[in-house]
């Protein structure tokens, strides 16, 4: 990265923005926070792009393949109509459930004319409705003056009155209001506001099918939004205005020549980060290992001298999930899934293909690891012998997956240690972590020797074991002499039996690593017993009914383990990276290379 300075004329303070903003390279560092007015304006707009994406949002779901309008409409006009119509429908949805229920409230009482009602009230002639809940027969009381007519019985008691002279008051009984309107009216303006909703969805319909104008409109605002909060932010007086930022080096040539050409009267100067100085980190990885980007960044940003764990956690989180899911059919349906949503849904979200690309990534890995193990479904179809790494208890042995989990767990712990020596600033720190990596072949030597080569005649053997006491003798030494670089000797001895009393950690983080070995057995295991017992229930039930039912545990058993098994595989195989090796060298803390850019989505 390049420290960026920029110095011109307050004139051209937004046309050099502008130009900045188009040219998309520029990480651009705020001088100052915005004032209020600044940010009051910006609240402003910031509310606006979310209300035009709340629309777009919207409008998506009235999109029809069958229905293409032949008027043009710009984004400005789709954004008017479909707010305008998008709010007509909300009110028509809260008015039909209105009529709904008056619908519903009248159909006891039958039609009758509300107007009628109140000319007769004038006439003093009273007609009123009631509703009465848990009143015994003698308790049902009516003045001698009062036409008393009962309507349903059924959830209440249900009536109406009729009386001369003044209205009717009875303490046991609830009132019926006046409706506005009569039951055929109130069907009719139902009946109407279908008609209405009828047009309204269709006009949306039509509005959708140029949902593209619509999104510019919502991405041009958006590039507003960052410019004005640029703008605001950027050092400023009476005469000048400045800019300072990050720019890739390689990048540096170019973004000179686009900013020559517009003939700006600024003055640009550069120069390389001074120490106490953070740019911003930008990847620059290849397409492999670019789809990992995702997942790391929900743990943490890489500091810019930090190393880039991208190249560590791309191939080993992929194999981790291929040896966790560890069934080729499963890895097929997982793929044939991810190239449908990415093609289907992938221009929803900018970063939804990048994520699906690691699906795709997983899922053959968890083919090929399928296919070496024998696993299509918890079934193998072929003959045995095809099986390069049989698992199975009658036919195989599960246990090499359990060394090899065990074996992959020594591979990338010690290249997190040697990463953590790489990066580390210490002298300290490297003879700890230089003591870590010895302990921990040290007993990857004296384990191999007990079970591998614990014959005596065995030319490993006293190799082995004294190759695995004298890396062992080693790391504890190097962890008791500098686990701390305190000059007081009480203070550097006791914190070195510490040290050596936390190598018993690096047990549990190995064993960390059988958790590969325990969801490859299970996944493929319960999707076993998913076939076994769909052929039990094939068998019981006959080939007829029997038929259905077992495809019916085939699909429900089959999807339910997929799907438990895939979030499984993802999680664990995560967390032996962040919890395992991450502590040993990656610190993050780190600043995305953003750059001041027009958004395009």
């Amino acid at each position: 990265m390049r420290r960026v300075f920029i110095v011109g004329l307050n004139d051209e303070k937004e046309r050099t923005l502008r130009v900045l903003q188009d040219i998309g390279v520029l990480h651009v560092e705020p001088f100052t926070r915005l004032s209020s007015a600044a940010e009051e304006q910006n609240t402003h707009i910031a509310q606006n792009v979310r209300r035009i994406g709340q629309i777009y949002e919207s409008l998506k779901d009235y999109r029809n393949p069958k229905e293409k309008s032949e008027t043009f409409f710009s984004g400005e006009e789709i954004l008017l109509r479909a707010g305008s119509i998008l709010e007509r429908l909300q009110e028509l949805k809260n008015r039909k459930q209105t009529l709904e229920k008056l619908i519903t409230e009248l159909s006891v009482w039958g039609d009758f004319d509300t107007d009628y009602l109140k000319a007769l009230e004038e006439q003093n002639l009273f007609i009123q409705r009631f509703r009465a809940e848990g009143v015994s027969q003698s308790e049902q009381v009516f003045p001698e003056d009062v036409f008393v007519q009962t309507v349903s019985h059924k959830s209440a008691l249900l009536f109406f009155t009729i009386r001369m002279g003044h209205p009717v008051d009875l303490p046991w009984a609830v009132p019926l209001r006046r409706p506005e309107k009569g039951l055929e009216k109130v069907k009719e303006e139902y009946t109407s506001l279908v008609t209405e909703e009828s047009k309204a969805l269709k006009e949306l319909s039509l509005l959708a099918s140029r949902i593209d104008a619509l999104r510019k409109v919502y991405f041009a605002t958006l590039s507003e939004v960052k410019f004005r909060e640029c703008l605001g932010s950027l050092y400023a007086d009476e005469l000048l205005f400045g800019v300072q930022g990050w720019l890739p080096a390689d990048g540096e040539k170019d973004f000179f020549d686009k900013v020559t050409s517009t003939g700006l009267a600024i003055t640009i100067s550069t120069r390389d980060p001074l120490e106490n100085e953070t740019p911003p980190t930008l990847f620059k990885n290849n397409r492999l290992i670019r789809r990992i980007e995702p997942l790391l960044k929900l743990y943490g940003f890489p500091g810019y001298r930090d190393l880039d764990p991208s190249y560590f956690f791309a191939p080993f989180m992929i194999l981790f999930f291929g040896i966790c899911l560890g069934d080729a059919g499963y890895g097929i349906v997982f793929l044939v899934a991810s190239m449908w949503i990415k093609k289907r849904f992938g221009h929803l979200s900018p970063s939804l293909p990048m994520v699906l690309k690691l699906c795709e990534a997983f899922s053959i890995s968890a083919i090929i690891i399928g296919l070496l193990t024998g696993s299509i479904f918890g079934h193998w179809i072929f003959p045995r012998q095809w099986i390069a790494v049989d698992l199975d208890k009658d036919h195989g042995n599960p246990m090499i997956l359990f060394y090899a989990s065990l074996g992959l767990g020594v591979i990338h712990l010690s290249l997190s240690y040697v990463m953590g020596i790489f990066q580390s600033f210490s002298r300290f720190d490297r003879f700890q972590k230089v003591g870590l990596l010895c302990v921990l072949w040290g007993g990857a030597c004296l384990i191999s020797q007990r079970i591998w080569f614990s014959d005596p005649v065995s030319a490993l053997n006293q190799w082995l074991h004294y190759s695995g006491v004298a890396l062992v003798a080693l790391g504890v030494v190097l962890t008791f002499l500098f686990t701390s670089d305190s000059k007081k000797l009480i203070v550097r001895l006791g914190l070195g039996l510490w040290g050596i009393y936390g190598l018993t950690g690096l047990v549990g983080d190995l064993l960390s690593y059988a958790r590969l070995f325990g969801l490859g057995i299970a996944t493929t295991a319960i999707a076993a017993v998913m076939n076994d017992l769909a052929g039990m229930v094939h068998r019981a039930a006959g080939p007829v009914a029997g038929s259905a039912f077992a495809v019916f545990i085939l699909i429900l058993g089959h999807t339910f383990n997929l799907l438990l098994s895939i979030l499984g595989s993802t999680v664990h195989s995560a967390r032996l990276h962040f919890v395992e090796a991450f502590k040993s060298f990656f610190q993050g803390g780190g600043t995305e290379y953003k750059p001041f850019k027009v958004e395009r989505g």
